[in-house]
Formats: structure tokens, C-alpha cells, sequence
């Protein structure tokens, strides 16, 4: 790895980034990530640099890290030369100063190399995501919400604090850590997503207390056409409220929105272990298509 540094993404990279993760999606290195198409990555990695790794060789890019969507990529050329190792222990790094014990990444079931890659350098196996598609053709129900429950565009005007925690709370015991932080939220919020605040919708009691939200990714084009595939993000219900359908009907709003929007197919994605999420989907239509696996490996608290 001499003359090799590993070092945090800075705002002059974007041109060379861009290119990299063009090149790793045209070559399907990012199917095993939690942004497996790298519409994410294209668009969020360069508003937060300081949750993205980069390994630079005599001023060129040649590999990168970004522990959030759980992908490591190195370019073919420089490959088995401890590059991939670094990254991975930069990775570490940056989940610990977010307040993880773990750093996870993703690979595709019959992928040996990046398998063993992942036991050399401490991973072990964690759990397999399920990515599912409901067809156009394929009738999804309208929402029906439970009564005393009121439905609206989330407002990032004053919404954000509330709906962080709701996030937070909501996934507090997820398989694998989803959080959110109020100042990168709300800093980031518009830029891009969500382009319009009518992408999440929030559920809320009489007295405006949150109770769930939908947030849908319709993958708008530059030029305005229709969308192939468009995205549930994330549902999420506040614990004591759930077990009462609102999921399902979170669930039902964002197919009718994204369809609303001109997507084809509606996708997202739920982590195996998941079997409740799991059969919900299932039960609206939702077919099962490909699986990732996450592999995990912890790490130090940040040092303070």
C-alpha cells in the first residue's frame, strides 16, 4: 500500500468521486450495499464527506468507504494490496464517532472474494435483507386510517425535531442501526431529499403528536419523465402505537403516492429478520426478488 493514504472524502473530490461510483455501479459493485442502483450514493455521499472514507493514490481516487449505505469498493487495478483493509478499519473510525458499536457491510450470497474478505478483516455474518417489487399491474388498496388519526405532508419547517425522534424511537431496535441526527437532518433537508416535503407523510394524533411516517424516493429525472422504479424508503410507527394497522396503511399510501408520481415498479427493502415487516409486505402484493447479506464487526468507542 505505499504511497497509498486513506482519508476523508473533501468537497474539491466530487468530480473524481462521481466518477468512481459511476464506474462501481456500471460494474454492479454497489447490488450488495443498502443503495444497491447508487442513486443514494450519487446524491448524499458529498453533503456529509466526513461519513465517507477515500483512498488516494498519487492524487487519483482509487477505492472508498461509506460505512452508512455498508459498502467498501476498491478499483480492480489496485486490489489485494491492503487498500480494501484500510477502508474498512477508516469505516470503523467513522462509526465510532457517530456513537455505533458496529461497522457493517454488505455482500451478495454467492460472492466468495468479498466473503472472505469480510472474515480476514473481523466481519461475521449478521442477517440478509430482502428486496421486494409490487408490479404495476398488481392492485394495492388505498389507506384506510385508524380513527383519531389525521395524515399530511411532513412540514420541515417545524416538523423535524418531532420527526427525528419518532424516526429514532421507531427504529430503536432495528436489525441493523438506523438513526438520525437533528443537526445533519436538518441541515441537509431539501438537499436533496426529500425534493418536495409531499415525499413524507406523517401520522398524527388529534392533539399533533407523531405517531408513523412514510417516506417515498420517486427518483425524479432532470428531465421531468417518469421514473422505471421508485422506492419506499422507510415506514415507521411509534412503538406503543403499533399493532394497530397504521403500518399497512403508511404502507398502502406510499405505493398510491409513488404510482401518483408516474413509477412503474415500487420497491423496498426489509431486513430477514424481520418476519412481521416481512408478511405485511407479502400480504399487499409485494414479491420477493434478490437478497444481500450483512456481515458486522465492532467497534471501539470513539476516544473522549
Amino acid at each position: 500500500m505505499d504511497g497509498v493514504s486513506v482519508r476523508p472524502l473533501r468537497a474539491g473530490d466530487g468530480e473524481a468521486f462521481s466518477a468512481l461510483v459511476t464506474r462501481a455501479i456500471a460494474a454492479g459493485e454497489l447490488l450488495a450495499s443498502a443503495d444497491p442502483h447508487g442513486d443514494w450514493t450519487l446524491r448524499y455521499a458529498l453533503r456529509d464527506p466526513d461519513e465517507v472514507a477515500v483512498a488516494e493514490l498519487g492524487g487519483r481516487l482509487v477505492g472508498f468507504v461509506l460505512p452508512g449505505p455498508k459498502v467498501t469498493v476498491v478499483e480492480p487495478a489496485w486490489r489485494r494490496q491492503g487498500i480494501g483493509r484500510a477502508l474498512v478499519d477508516a469505516a470503523a473510525v467513522i462509526e465510532a464517532r457517530l456513537g455505533s458499536d458496529a461497522v457493517i457491510m454488505g455482500v451478495l450470497p454467492d460472492d466468495g472474494g468479498s466473503r472472505a474478505f469480510l472474515e480476514a478483516t473481523g466481519f461475521v455474518y449478521h442477517s440478509t435483507v430482502w428486496d421486494l417489487d409490487v408490479a404495476p399491474d398488481v392492485r394495492v388498496a388505498p389507506p384506510a386510517w385508524p380513527a383519531g388519526v389525521r395524515v399530511r405532508p411532513i412540514d420541515g419547517s417545524r416538523d423535524l425535531p418531532a420527526w427525528v425522534d419518532l424516526f429514532n424511537d421507531a427504529f430503536a431496535t432495528h436489525p441493523t442501526p438506523l438513526q438520525m441526527r437533528l443537526a445533519s437532518t436538518v441541515a441537509d433537508w431539501g438537499r436533496p431529499f426529500p425534493e418536495r416535503d409531499d415525499d413524507i407523510v406523517v401520522a398524527e394524533a388529534d392533539d399533533g403528536t407523531l405517531l408513523g411516517f412514510c417516506c417515498a424516493d420517486p427518483a425524479r429525472r432532470p428531465d421531468a419523465a417518469p421514473a422505471p422504479r421508485g422506492e419506499i424508503w422507510t415506514i415507521g410507527v411509534r412503538p406503543d402505537e403499533q399493532g394497530r394497522g397504521l403500518g399497512r396503511q403508511l404502507l398502502r399510501w406510499g405505493v398510491g403516492y409513488l404510482r401518483g408520481q408516474g413509477v412503474e415498479t415500487v420497491t423496498l427493502a426489509v431486513n430477514g429478520t424481520n418476519a412481521r415487516a416481512l408478511g405485511l409486505y407479502e400480504s399487499e402484493g409485494f414479491v420477493r426478488t434478490t437478497t444481500r447479506d450483512r456481515w458486522t464487526r465492532p467497534v471501539a468507542p470513539a476516544p473522549g
